[in-house]
């Protein structure tokens, strides 16, 4: 109501001004296509105050859109999506509708109004200047709702807009690759690599991964030689991935090729030791004979020394072999390289298993405590303490 009235008060002074001046000496000429028109300066003034009170109310309009805009903002970097709403909503008046309608689509999207959410994005896509900021936002909100079909279109229009774009030929491949277009996929890496949206070092990785799914799928379909064929080249490609290396070995032990899945699992425990690789190279002995299996630990832990998962999985071959001492010597060797403490269930659990193989209860209770309350690294070494 102040606002209003402030605003009134501001109209009547102006109207009154030109008045005034309207009524006061003084003319004014004006030469218009060779035609010669006099008037008094008031009476002109006058005549441009209905323009003078519109671009009044149309800055006041701005700035009152423009402070909404910035409180939506505010609002939405504090995590309150209603309140941003609400403001974004008031932020029209700004006169930068891709402004406002992009505030009122993360706003909606962030207090779960998705309907609102995908009008705001749909208004985006359909003006030119914004049509990749629309689709990303519809491409995410299709995700959200868990169809990737649809988010695949959106993301291939995008992509048509902006092939250079890294989000949109990134976001395009994986896609394609989790809806099973595998050949596709592997064509847009290729073409990213080309246009510069994807550097060839960060493609390789994706490309490795990419076929380790799909020869996962192949594998699942009885094609083994095909299956092996791309995991033998996703482990050339990235031989960090432990599911590249992990599948080539099974697929590989499977056809009586053992050497050659020897040379696979040292290649990438060279690389980057891990659980995954540990067992992998564990099945490549007879899960009956516990002596050559320790023989097949000692040779892995032989493969890259003291690795922490080479350590644990000759100590866990040891207490399958009855080798207590030599066991509790490796593991009490990881403590001491660990003291800060070691925070790992598999650890917790070999000491839970040796301490009660000793007769040692209460120790092997409190380890036992201890690996329920650890979570395992999915692929990794030890963690310590804080």
């Amino acid at each position: 109501m102040i606002r209003g009235l402030g605003y009134f008060i501001q109209l009547v002074l102006l109207v009154l001004a030109a008045v005034w001046l309207a009524e006061q000496r003084g003319a004014v000429s004006i030469q218009l296509h060779g035609r010669l028109i006099e008037t008094s300066a008031g009476v002109l003034l006058l005549m441009g105050t209905p323009h003078m009170i519109g671009r009044l109310r149309h800055r006041r309009k701005r700035a009152r859109g423009y402070t909404a805009l910035i409180r939506s903002l505010h609002a939405l970097a504090s995590g309150e999506g209603a309140l941003a709403l609400r403001h974004a909503s008031d932020a029209e008046a700004v006169g930068e509708p891709a402004v406002s309608h992009l505030a009122a689509a993360n706003a909606a999207e962030m207090a779960g109004d998705l309907p609102r959410a995908h009008a705001e994005y749909t208004r985006l896509k359909d003006r030119p200047d914004t049509a990749l900021i629309g689709l990303k936002g519809l491409a995410g909100l299709a995700e959200k709702k868990g169809d990737l079909n649809r988010a695949r279109e959106l993301v291939q229009q995008a992509h048509k807009i902006a092939p250079k774009s890294p989000w949109a030929a990134r976001a395009l491949f994986s896609l394609q690759t989790r809806t099973g277009a595998f050949a596709e996929a592997e064509k847009t890496l290729a073409e990213a690599v080309k246009s510069g949206a994807v550097t060839s070092t960060e493609a390789d990785p994706l490309l490795a991964r990419l076929l380790v799914d799909r020869a996962l799928q192949l594998e699942a379909a009885g094609k083994d030689t095909e299956a092996l064929s791309d995991a033998e080249r996703a482990n050339q490609l990235d031989p960090t991935l432990s599911d590249a290396a992990a599948l080539g070995v099974r697929l590989l032990t499977r056809s009586g090729r053992t050497p050659a899945a020897e040379r696979m699992l040292t290649r990438s425990w060279a690389a980057k030791p891990g659980r995954s690789l540990a067992r992998a190279w564990m099945t490549l002995a007879p899960k009956t004979d516990t002596t050559a299996r320790l023989r097949q630990a000692e040779r892995l832990n032989g493969l890259l020394h003291d690795s922490e998962e080479g350590r644990l999985a000759l100590a866990e071959a040891e207490l399958a072999a009855g080798r207590w001492a030599e066991a509790r010597g490796h593991l009490t060797g990881l403590i001491a390289a660990k003291p800060g403490g070691v925070t790992n269930a598999r650890y917790c659990s070999l000491m839970a298993y040796l301490e009660a193989a000793s007769g040692n209860e209460a120790a092997a209770r409190d380890w036992f405590e201890k690996s329920l309350g650890e979570v395992a690294p999915s692929d990794g070494g030890l963690t310590t303490a804080a």
